[in-house]
C-alpha cells in the first residue's frame, strides 16, 4: 500500500513538472491560437500545387510547361503554350497577376465546347463544392476588365454559377459567347476588392 502510494506522488510530481516546463518554455498555445488554428480553413490549392500570391516564376516552375508571357499596366498573364487537360476535356489555362502576385485563373473551353460538356462540368464542379447560385454576368465582367478591358461582351455572358471554397476563393462557371465558356477563379483578397468599398467584416 504505501509503495502504490509514494509510485502516485512520484507520477504526480513528474506529470508538475513537465507542465511547469512546458508553460515556461511557451510550447503550450493560448486558447485564442487553438481555436484559430482548429477554425482556419485549408488554403485553396490549383493544379501542380499552385497558390494565391505566388509570383510567375513560383507558377513557372510547378507548371513545368512552356508558357506565353503578356504584360499590361500592373498586371501580367501568363498562357499555356498548349492547351491543358480539364475534367474529360482541354481547355486554355490562364494566369492571371496583380504586380507579380497570383490573384485569378482561369480555363477556356473553345473547342468542343457543348451544351453537354458544359452541364458535365457544372455537375463536376457542383461535386466538389457543392451547389451553386446563380451570378450576375456584370460581376464576372468586372474581374476579367481589370486584364482584358472590354472583352467580355455582357450581353454574351449567361448561365453564370458561382461557387464559394472554403477560403472564400470564388469559382463561377459561364458562357462568354455563343459558343465558349470558362471557368474562372479569383483570389479572397480580390473577391473582397470588387465589394465596392464596403467593410463587410461580421456581415
Amino acid at each position: 500500500m504505501k509503495k502504490t502510494a509514494a509510485v502516485m506522488i512520484i507520477m504526480v510530481i513528474l506529470i508538475s513538472m513537465v507542465g511547469t516546463g512546458a508553460a515556461e518554455s511557451g510550447t503550450i498555445p493560448s486558447i485564442r491560437e487553438t481555436m484559430q488554428t482548429e477554425s482556419a480553413p485549408p488554403a485553396f490549392s490549383f493544379r501542380n500545387g499552385v497558390r494565391w500570391n505566388m509570383d510567375m516564376q513560383q507558377v513557372r516552375l510547378l507548371e513545368n510547361s512552356q508558357m506565353e508571357e503578356r504584360s499590361s499596366t500592373e498586371w501580367s498573364i501568363m498562357i499555356n503554350s498548349e492547351p491543358v487537360a480539364v475534367s474529360r476535356f482541354t481547355a486554355d489555362l490562364v494566369f492571371m497577376f496583380y504586380q507579380n502576385q497570383l490573384k485569378m485563373i482561369t480555363y477556356e473551353f473553345q473547342s468542343g465546347a457543348s451544351t453537354l460538356n458544359f452541364q458535365y462540368l457544372l455537375g463536376a464542379l457542383c461535386s466538389v463544392y457543392g451547389d451553386s447560385v446563380d451570378t450576375d454576368g456584370t460581376v464576372i465582367k468586372g474581374m476579367m476588365d481589370r486584364i482584358y478591358p472590354d472583352r467580355y461582351r455582357g450581353d454574351w455572358i449567361r448561365e453564370g454559377h458561382m461557387w464559394t471554397a472554403k477560403d472564400g476563393t470564388h469559382i463561377f462557371l459561364y458562357y462568354f459567347s455563343a459558343n465558349a465558356y470558362a471557368i474562372l477563379y479569383t483570389c479572397p483578397e480580390l473577391t473582397v476588392q470588387n465589394s465596392g468599398g464596403y467593410d463587410v467584416n461580421g456581415l
